[in-house]
């Protein structure tokens, strides 16, 4: 319970398993309020340090099996049942209830507030580009199955989003989606970035992505840019659970000395990642909001990124990074080659990043929740 407010806050989301933007809003909030959270599942050591110490209650005993070649024949039964439990969840009793994520958002309290990183885009804007990857990669069958299920998630997911009493954007981006998509006006409340946490640090020797490997972020395109650019050393983070897009992604990269693709890192590792960068590359298909391109500058570092989605409402063109229009590919490799990162000022950077810091977010949440509780 959070002393200062008197408020006993619930806390839902779908998975601690993972370490992502989403996890991290929810355990901002959880620390702040002193919440208990409520999720599917949670494992200490693949979880954020934040979450130890927390009340975490996990809502069955499903365990994904070792084999991550099986996690496309599971996940539609994974969704069903974490809809059920979170619409079965008794949350009576608590003050208000925060609600994040594409499972969390079906828990209901007597207050709801739901934070919403995006509609979730495989059921939207991204279902042709995502039907047409499984139809490739399964064939036409697993395809139509597909598509069934996303056509009674994606009614189910427009009635779970008439329940809360407000919905926050965490950007611009994400708030004409909820409206196009769910008929509803959103409040945008940008997530938290310990910024503290990153160091500046001069020079640099690589140009880093920091984003899983999916096929909206558009990996593709950065390897067919770096594949023009033998000269410049391009260090990819982050690992993606469909073990066929990781082999071909894989397959891809054999014979590309100057990729490397870290698929886990620590936390301190990052840190120093950011720290040794000429600049971070950015090539998500218009990013919700986009944690990475913040977290660069906080270190002090440019980013340079395509002209669309939520990194327009973080970077600023021409001071702290370029916003790079299409065609993509050839404008891309134009300003990578021979790229000058003393032309932007790393103050200028760190400066732009505090705009989006925890203490700033903490304070906007206890001002919404505040004002709902009267």
């Amino acid at each position: 319970m959070d002393k200062e407010m008197g408020l006993k806050l619930a806390v839902c989301h779908d998975l601690l398993s993972v370490k992502g933007g989403a996890e991290r809003v929810v355990l901002t909030v959880a620390r702040a309020f002193r919440a208990e959270v409520f999720t599917l599942l949670y494992d200490p050591s693949q979880a954020f340090e934040e979450a130890r110490g927390l009340k975490i209650h996990t809502l069955g005993e499903w365990k994904l099996p070792q084999d991550r070649r099986f996690y496309p024949w599971i996940y539609p039964f994974f969704h069903g049942w974490g809809i059920l439990k979170f619409l079965g969840l008794d949350l009576r009793g608590y003050d208000a209830v925060f609600t994040s994520g594409k499972l969390g958002i079906f828990a209901k309290g007597e207050v709801t507030l739901h934070y919403c990183h995006s509609p979730p885009r495989f059921l939207y804007d991204l279902r042709p580009i995502v039907s047409l990857y499984l139809g490739r990669r399964y064939g036409s069958p697993v395809r139509a199955l597909a598509e069934l299920w996303w056509g009674g998630w994606r009614k189910m997911d427009e009635w779970a989003a008439r329940r809360p009493d407000l919905i926050l954007a965490n950007s611009l981006e994400v708030k004409k989606r909820i409206w196009r998509y769910y008929g509803r006006e959103a409040e945008v409340v940008y997530p938290p970035v310990k910024v503290e946490k990153f160091r500046m640090k001069g020079g640099g020797e690589y140009f880093l992505a920091v984003q899983r490997p999916s096929p909206e972020k558009r990996i593709e395109l950065l390897l067919r840019i770096f594949k023009r650019l033998p000269g410049e050393r391009l260090v990819l983070v982050g690992s993606y659970i469909d073990p066929d897009y990781t082999a071909w992604l894989e397959e891809k990269m054999r014979g590309m000395g100057n990729v490397s693709w870290l698929k886990e890192v620590s936390e301190r590792e990052l840190v120093e990642l950011y720290a040794g960068c000429k600049a971070l590359v950015h090539t998500a298909r218009r990013e919700d909001f986009g944690m990475a391109p913040v977290e660069a500058m906080a270190s002090g570092k440019p980013v340079i990124a395509v002209n669309e989605g939520g990194v327009r409402e973080t970077v600023v063109h021409g001071k702290t990074g370029l916003l790079v229009d299409p065609p993509y590919l050839k404008n891309f490799v134009r300003i990578l080659r021979g790229f000058d990162p003393s032309l932007f000022s790393p103050r200028e950077c760190r400066r732009r990043a505090e705009e989006f810091s925890e203490e700033r977010f903490v304070r906007r949440m206890k001002e919404l929740l505040g004002r709902m509780l009267g």
